[in-house]
């Protein structure tokens, strides 16, 4: 049992680490390329990214990048855990986040309530948009990967649809809503980096969905139905709830990081609104070993790469900020590539093992056979 259980925390912590470190050395070799010094390229991101000075702190744009991308980790979690591979965390926040701009300006309501009425909506969309590939996966038996590659090119099309003829505030080069309202809009604690109330929301998010999937009932039976399928079936556990509801859930938390991204930060959905976060956010998760914690942490790494990529290595050294692009997409390649080579590593030390019980028996069963021959 403890064997097991170091072998989970391997699989979930260590494998992550070792993508996080294997991507960060192939793009300490792209800079060195470039002819500049890794140790001065990624001290120049960790400053850009993670540091403040009392003119400007660059954390707190590393931590209003990174709300977002929490909340759509932290949908992909819960859908992965319960064995529905969703990745449509893009279409859910791209919709999730209008919903909130068209609830944002067209709603009158008061301070209070006003955010509180934006980001039901961007929920209500994102669940809706999040279990359509729940409920074509339990009932017709549709891949779920498939439906939702499908269902995000449909959420992006449909945006930008919407922000250029319904929904388009004037005449312009690009389509874009109405303003939201003042009243509507989150609280920023700093006007420079737009760091507000939205990254506080979002670690609230992780302590709800961790203490949900790990102390609660409900979050029990999520987990089992996606590791443990035939355990859950016999316990009486219904894996077509679980299905629905991680699709309801998970979609929700999406479509609250468009929401808060809107009323947070952007005050209004721009046509390409759909720009890569929900990708980010499932990237996270995968790395973050699909907890809670880990995608919360993820999130933060990712976002203050992000922003010491664009002004560190491009604004300070000159460096293209593609290079950040690239060792973040290498992270999800390495801890891709290492599920099947982990396989094969266990089968050959299986075999080992094998072989080894075999010639250990055979070396104790062939002084028996000498002696009865004599």
């Amino acid at each position: 049992m403890q064997r097991d259980a170091i072998e989970r925390t391997i699989r979930r912590i260590g494998m992550p680490v070792l993508a996080i470190v294997a991507s960060l050395m192939v793009g300490a070799l792209l800079v060195l390329a470039l002819g500049e010094s890794p140790v001065a390229a990624a001290s120049t991101v960790v400053q850009a990214g993670f540091s403040c000075s009392p003119g400007y702190c660059n954390l707190g744009g590393t931590l209003a990048l990174a709300g977002p991308i929490i909340f759509c980790a932290l949908g992909a979690v819960v859908s992965l855990r319960t064995g529905l591979f969703s990745i449509g965390q893009e279409g859910q926040y791209a919709l999730g986040g209008l919903a909130g701009a068209v609830a944002g300006y067209a709603i009158a309501a008061p301070a209070g309530v006003a955010p509180v009425v934006a980001l039901a909506a961007s929920a209500l969309m994102g669940a809706l948009w999040g279990v359509i590939p729940a409920i074509l996966k339990v009932f017709l038996g549709v891949n779920e990967l498939i439906i939702t590659i499908v269902l995000n090119a449909i959420a992006g099309l449909l945006l930008d649809f919407l922000v250029n003829y319904p929904l388009r505030a004037e005449a312009s080069t690009n389509g874009y809503t109405h303003v939201v309202r003042d009243e509507a809009r989150l609280p920023v604690f700093d006007t420079s980096t737009k760091f507000g109330l939205a990254f506080v929301l979002a670690v609230l998010a992780v302590v709800a969905v961790g203490f949900y999937l790990n102390r609660t009932t409900v979050g029990y039976e999520q987990r089992m139905s996606g590791e443990a399928p035939a355990f859950a079936r016999y316990s009486g556990m219904s894996s077509t709830a679980s299905v629905l509801r991680a699709g309801l859930l998970g979609g929700a938390l999406a479509g609250i990081g468009g929401g808060i991204q809107v009323i947070g930060t952007n005050y209004r959905v721009v046509e390409g609104f759909s720009d890569g976060t929900g990708f980010t956010g499932l990237t996270a998760a995968i790395l973050g070993g699909t907890t809670a914690i880990g995608a919360g942490l993820l999130g933060i790494l990712y976002a203050g790469i992000t922003v010491g990529a664009v002004n560190g290595l491009q604004i300070m050294l000159g460096v293209p900020r593609e290079i950040g692009s690239t060792v973040l997409a290498l992270m999800i390649v390495f801890i891709a590539a290492q599920a099947p080579l982990l396989t094969r590593w266990e089968r050959f030390l299986d075999r080992r093992r094998a072989n080894r019980l075999l010639d250990s028996g055979a070396s104790l069963a062939q002084p028996a056979g000498r002696g009865s021959a004599a």
